[in-house]
């Protein structure tokens, strides 16, 4: 165990900033630095997997779309005369008859408007074939179209009612075939087979307005693991060897290291296309923003806490230091050097607790001084001497709590007031003595509303000077009020709660104080009224529960501020009973009224006989 008997209070205070602020703090911010660094990669990983996943459904939704389009083309009528034809049934030119309208009422408005389709072709079970390429502009080699159509018939019992085949070439353009089945509306046979040769553009643009600004490359592989969709053209067709890829695996993510580089690799399948979304970025990449925050706000908090220790530091010194030369000066005065020149601690330290031990020093050695020389001066009276010094410190020490040296104080203070012409200070000063005399030396439990009248009016005299706009209103009988009885100091703690939480607490100027007295058939009503922001109706509700109840509300942050209303209607009640104490009967955004209810000296009196 580490011995904290050092030879000074800093080196205790270093050991102490060293062992519970610097070490603590060094651990906490490397266990910080850790853990956000855990969770900023967490973060990345999961806003990538949600980027991937929005593009996966952008691509189902187009995929779905494109699917609804070829749906007409079933019904056609001209498809399904066409789907019976063959070079020997039928003339030649009916079968052109039948492949224009085709071509114009089936094929054209599939691709009317979509830039992503390169060309369609229909082929029946006769294996007669009719195109539509009218939008490509380059030289075509038909027979390799043709061709790619038979090969896909020859399959046709292996293929799904729609399905997606793989990516080819079609003149040095890459194009994605999807194929749909085509039955016989009388036979429900397979009779033909819709060829749809898709462009990769709209599928590029898809995965570039949604990633592009966030992965590096994203590409599509199929349920066979081939890659039809990559950024570079000779990765088509490829196979990709990821278990990840496959719909089979739970990992969707896996980050991969190479040279202390980072790589993040997010994997998306969808069940709808079969297809998986692979997706690959830089850890530092999207990252880099989340570690620049960190870092700064590391730097920042170590600076913050340098200044903290550094003031900390200061603050240390400046309090030992003048503390040292008050030891130096105790022990000049120990040596029996009483005639001490006087020092002061360092500014920062004047009017506190440290200028006062100073200045009780300066009254010590000064009274041991006046001591010792006076009993140089008669040793014949040393015991009396002895005995008047004990009665002067027991008088010392009265007058610092005797109400009267309070009174006599003020009295001086508004004596100069006076002198100065200071009338405001005069009446406060004078105000505020009467407070306290009221408060301290008068011990009766039980006043006449008339006194509590007095005395609120000297603290209201006090809040007049301090807020300009204040108006006071006070409409009670001199004649009635004589002959009201309160507890003491019951009306001030209501206005004081007026102040600080129907103006204060909502940063208003107070404006207006209410005292008015009705006399009542067994009472005597005195309101109090504020034109503050009062409370709402349930915190109003429960107050008034528990004055009617005489008990404390639930308690809460606001309730335990509000505590003095309690405690004014608890001594009411204590002294005097039912049906006397407060009631809130308002309160709202215009202000807050409070009835206080109160015995005549008549009614008292006989209760108590």
């Amino acid at each position: 165990m580490i011995s904290f008997k050092l030879s000074s209070i800093n080196s205790k205070l270093f050991m102490i900033i060293l062992l519970f602020v610097c070490i603590p703090l060094l651990v906490l911010g490397l266990i910080w630095f850790e853990k956000t660094t855990e969770t900023i990669e967490e973060n990345a990983v999961q806003y990538s997997q949600h980027l991937l996943t929005q593009t996966n459904e952008y691509m189902d939704f187009y995929l779905h779309d494109l699917e609804q389009a070829t749906y007409p083309f079933l019904s056609n009528p001209q498809v399904q005369q066409f789907l019976d034809m063959n070079t020997f049934n039928s003339n030649r030119y009916k079968r052109f008859i039948i492949s224009q309208q085709i071509q114009e009422e089936a094929f054209s408005p599939l691709l009317n408007g979509r830039s992503d389709i390169y060309g369609i072709s229909l082929i029946n079970q006769n294996g007669m074939q009719v195109h539509n390429y009218s939008k490509v502009n380059d030289y075509l080699n038909m027979d390799h179209i043709r061709q790619m159509n038979e090969e896909l018939w020859d399959d046709v019992d292996k293929l799904e009612p729609y399905q997606f085949i793989n990516i080819d070439f079609i003149h040095s353009t890459p194009v994605l075939t999807i194929v749909r089945k085509v039955y016989d509306k009388n036979t429900y046979n397979t009779s033909g087979l819709l060829i749809v040769n898709l462009r990769l553009n709209q599928i590029s643009t898809i995965i570039n307005e949604v990633t592009l600004s966030h992965f590096k490359q994203v590409w599509i592989v199929n349920d066979q693991n081939k890659i039809i969709y990559h950024p570079n053209e000779d990765q088509l067709g490829q196979t990709f060897s990821s278990k990840q890829a496959s719909n089979q695996s739970n990992d969707r993510f896996s980050i991969q290291s190479h040279e202390s580089l980072k790589t993040l690799m997010v994997y998306d399948y969808s069940p709808q296309s079969n297809w998986t979304m692979v997706a690959n970025v830089p850890m530092n990449q999207i990252m880099a923003n989340l570690i620049s925050l960190r870092n700064s706000t590391i730097w920042i908090g170590l600076l913050l806490i340098g200044i903290a220790l550094l003031f900390i530091g200061g603050f240390s010194f400046s309090l030992t230091y003048s503390l040292t030369t008050l030891q130096n000066l105790m022990k000049k005065a120990q040596s029996g050097k009483l005639n001490i020149q006087k020092k002061q601690p360092l500014p920062f330290y004047r009017n506190d607790e440290i200028s006062d031990l100073y200045n009780s020093f300066y009254n010590m050695t000064g009274d041991l001084d006046r001591l010792m020389k006076e009993i140089k001066h008669s040793k014949l009276i040393e015991k009396e001497m002895e005995l008047k010094t004990r009665e002067s410190e027991l008088q010392a020490m009265q007058s610092q709590i005797n109400p009267h040296f309070l009174y006599n104080t003020l009295e001086i203070i508004n004596s100069h007031a006076i002198i100065e012409k200071q009338m405001m200070i005069s009446k406060m000063t004078t105000s505020l003595a009467d407070m306290f005399r009221y408060n301290v030396s008068n011990t009766k439990s039980v006043v006449t509303l008339e006194e509590e009248i007095n005395q609120i009016q000297t603290y209201l005299d006090i809040q007049r000077e301090r807020f300009e706009d204040l108006d006071v209103f006070l409409e009670v009988s001199e004649e009635e009020i004589k002959e009201v009885l309160t507890a003491r100091l019951t009306i001030q703690p209501i206005i004081e709660n007026a102040f600080i939480h129907g103006y204060e607490e909502y940063e208003l100027t107070p404006t207006f104080i209410g005292i008015y007295g009705e006399s009542c058939a067994d009472y005597y009503k005195l309101s109090i009224v504020d034109q503050g922001k009062g409370m709402n109706e349930q915190t109003q509700s429960m107050f008034n529960q528990a004055f009617t109840h005489n008990e404390d509300p639930p308690t809460d942050n606001k309730t335990t501020k509000r505590i003095g209303l309690i405690n004014v209607h608890k001594r009411i009640f204590g002294n005097f009973g039912s049906p006397f104490g407060i009631y809130i009967t308002k309160s709202d955004e215009s202000g807050t009224t409070i009835e206080v209810r109160l015995p005549y000296n008549t009614t008292f009196n006989k209760r108590e006989a």
